[in-house]
């Protein structure tokens, strides 16, 4: 009777122990998942901004073909060098809003909207 105990409580442990590995397994693929996750959603915002700054340069370059209106800068991601301050003023110049601006260029919607503000302030805008 003894021996049946002892194999008995030998399989209860295997039995744990099996549950544990395969408990930690799932919270590793759970864990896994959630970095894909995150790196997936960046790459979105990033493929997105990539869209848009390829829309600027098609519209612009549509500007420059038509004649309407004085030639422009390239979109603010393709200068390379530039603050986004500088960018922000540029977007500002080309018509698009704070929150464009500030999705843009990487910065606070409250910096966007001080930019636009002492942009439109300024004797030079």
């Amino acid at each position: 009777m003894t021996i049946y105990l002892v194999l008995l409580i030998g399989l209860m442990i295997a039995q744990a122990m099996a549950v544990f590995y395969l408990w930690q397994r799932l919270l590793r693929i759970e864990s896994e998942r959630a970095v894909e996750a995150v790196s997936h959603e960046q790459l979105q915002k990033q493929l997105a901004a990539a869209q848009r700054n390829i829309q600027d340069i098609a519209l612009l370059a549509q500007q420059a073909a038509s004649g309407n209106g004085p030639r422009q800068q390239l979109p603010a991601a393709s200068s390379a060098g530039i603050s986004p301050y500088n960018q922000a003023v540029e977007m500002f110049k080309r018509g698009l809003g704070s929150a464009d601006v500030a999705e843009r260029c990487g910065i606070s919607r409250s910096e966007a909207e001080l930019i636009l503000s002492l942009y439109r302030n300024s004797p030079t805008s």
